[in-house]
């Protein structure tokens, strides 16, 4: 209603400034009144959309309204996912440290000083998440201090107390099966800094630890995610438009050879990136590869497509002949940054090539 409220005030001083100087002033307020009331009317054939911006979501957020922390995070999951790709490369410690920095969000909402900064926010914890990764590989300490430390001095009940969104917190954690409750509580709300501490406490591996919370943290940020699902917004209606979109050109290009369609979507001047290593300008290095892929007779196959703002996130599976099974590697994701309706920037990011049978 703030919104609203907003954008009528000037509306209703027009109203009453266009009227004639001897009309009744109250003809004015009550016609204005009218069209406030005509405000809340849907129209046959029209729907109005109010898209509340980030800091709008996020002063809900803060004030305990888990929707809207929901359809925020929604809202920047796809580019999250595209540094965390950049920093991290394929696998599942990218979609990992997007996870963690949702959770950190849910419990540090309420502390974000500056609603307005919420997307430099979210990017911040993400790279600590991403540092946090890496470290992890070159086998250092873990903490659970990246970006926050918990108070030692509290108990679990005491740390979920302070949260704002406390009470789905708890709910979310009960829908969790029992063995991931518990690695959850210990790992997000105790006091323990290693996996190597929750694995003597828990009893179990630190492989099954780090299992267990990998489980843990994406089942919480669907559910999470799943609070924005009642938000009808036109960012959603154009998420939905653009994995259609992107459904459709690729099954036209592996069922139906639609290359040029395929292709055209991006612009003459593409930056293409492999990984590492440095972009190639122009379409023609992406037309060489789609061509050299369909006379191999290899299909992508998308698997799962993530979009907001201008940024869509496609994770596909090659499939190889049964003649060449190693021609590709199994799988890709396919980062693409838009601008004035054009893919103007592609990022590939692909996984292992898996051993070959003769390999030693």
């Amino acid at each position: 209603m703030r919104v609203i409220t907003s954008i009528q005030n000037p509306i209703k001083a027009s109203l009453v400034n266009w009227c004639p100087p001897n009309t009744d002033r109250d003809k004015a307020e009550l016609a204005f009144e009218l069209f406030r009331q005509l405000m809340h009317l849907k129209p046959m054939g029209y729907e109005t959309h109010i898209v509340p911006s980030d800091a709008e979501l996020a002063l809900a957020a803060r004030g305990g309204d888990c929707g809207c922390l929901g359809l925020l995070l929604e809202r920047h999951r796809a580019r999250l996912y595209a540094i965390a790709l950049n920093m991290l490369g394929y696998g599942s410690d990218a979609e990992d440290a997007v996870h963690e920095t949702f959770l950190i969000a849910l419990r540090r909402i309420g502390e974000l000083k500056d609603p307005q900064a919420v997307g430099g926010w979210l990017r911040t914890v993400l790279h600590r998440c991403c540092l946090q990764q890496l470290r992890r590989r070159r086998r250092e300490i873990l903490t659970a201090d990246i970006p926050d430390r918990p108070d030692e001095r509290a108990s679990i009940e005491e740390r979920l107390e302070k949260v704002a969104l406390r009470e789905w917190v708890w709910d979310a954690l009960r829908k969790l099966p029992e063995p991931l409750q518990a690695t959850a509580m210990l790992r997000y709300f105790g006091s323990y800094q290693s996996y190597e501490e929750l694995a003597a406490i828990l009893g179990v591996p630190i492989g099954t630890v780090r299992s267990r919370l990998s489980q843990a943290k994406r089942k919480l940020a669907e559910m999470l995610l799943e609070t924005a699902g009642l938000a009808d917004t036109e960012a959603r209606s154009q998420s939905r438009e653009r994995q259609r979109f992107y459904s459709e050109i690729f099954n036209g290009l592996n069922q139906h050879g639609e290359r040029d369609r395929f292709l055209g979507h991006f612009a003459e001047d593409l930056h293409l990136v492999r990984g590492t290593s440095k972009p190639v300008l122009g379409r023609s290095f992406l037309a060489w590869e789609v061509d050299a892929d369909t006379e191999a007779g290899v299909r992508l196959e998308p698997q799962r497509i993530l979009s907001a703002s201008q940024v869509t996130v496609i994770e596909g599976l090659f499939v190889n002949p049964p003649e060449d099974p190693f021609h590709c590697p199994p799988g890709v994701v396919l980062v693409i940054f838009q601008r004035d309706g054009k893919a103007r920037r592609l990022h590939l990011h692909l996984s292992p090539r898996p051993p070959r049978i003769d390999d030693d």
